[in-house]
């Protein structure tokens, strides 16, 4: 069994920081599987063209994109659309299961991040978190990065697109974002980011080894 950590949670809780860091701490590889969708909105792919691609093939194509250009306006609203579409899901999920099912010789393991990783595409994952903060928490984290690049964003704009998100998350038909006693449920609202990484760390050790699986 490939040892995978499954990180779920709302839009601005800091998962794929998370994800990133413990990646590098315990040589795992990451998956942003945001940024999948995003790929897929910003390539224009087709369920069909998705059908016949490898994670492999998938993750070169990505690679040749800049970041910013998936970061866009358009793109995000594109990537809204697609992924609501059962077919392209469906080819994501098969992608992302292929990429924890075979992270690689140099790596211990996988780490996924996203709405639906413990829930639907490894949910026999050996450690599933959920990192989550309060709402108002996360629009103040994440006005201060946006910030940086549009000094036109207001706080209340950011405060209300996190809430619509993570309304359109949770109510979707397919694939919800949502968590169950499987996971390990870590709210960041009143922790420093290094306070919460020490204990995300403890956490993951300690499901790896009630696993009797080393990391």
């Amino acid at each position: 069994m490939t040892p995978v950590v499954a990180i779920d949670g709302p839009a601005g809780s800091g998962k794929g920081t998370m994800a990133r860091k413990l990646a590098s701490h315990f040589g795992f590889v990451y998956l942003d599987t945001g940024m999948m969708y995003r790929a897929v909105a910003y390539l224009n792919l087709s369920a069909d063209k998705l059908s016949w691609l490898s994670i492999a093939d998938f993750m070169a194509a990505v690679r040749k994109i800049p970041d910013a250009n998936l970061r866009t306006d358009e793109v995000s609203l594109k990537t809204s659309t697609i992924s609501k579409q059962p077919e392209i899901r469906e080819s994501m999920v098969r992608l992302q299961r292929e990429f924890a099912k075979n992270p690689g010789k140099k790596y211990k393991g996988a780490i996924l991040d996203g709405r639906d990783i413990g829930t639907v595409v490894v949910p026999d994952a050996v450690c599933k978190l959920f990192i989550t903060a309060d709402v108002k928490v996360r629009a103040e984290r994440r006005f201060v990065a946006i910030k940086q690049t549009n000094k036109q964003a207001t706080f209340d704009e950011v405060y209300e697109n996190l809430k619509k998100r993570d309304e359109q998350d949770s109510s979707r038909n397919i694939a919800p974002m949502k968590f169950d006693e499987s996971y390990v449920l870590v709210d960041t609202s009143k922790e420093t980011a290094k306070e919460s990484f020490a204990k995300v760390v403890k956490i993951v050790e300690n499901a790896f080894a009630a696993a009797n699986m080393k990391i």
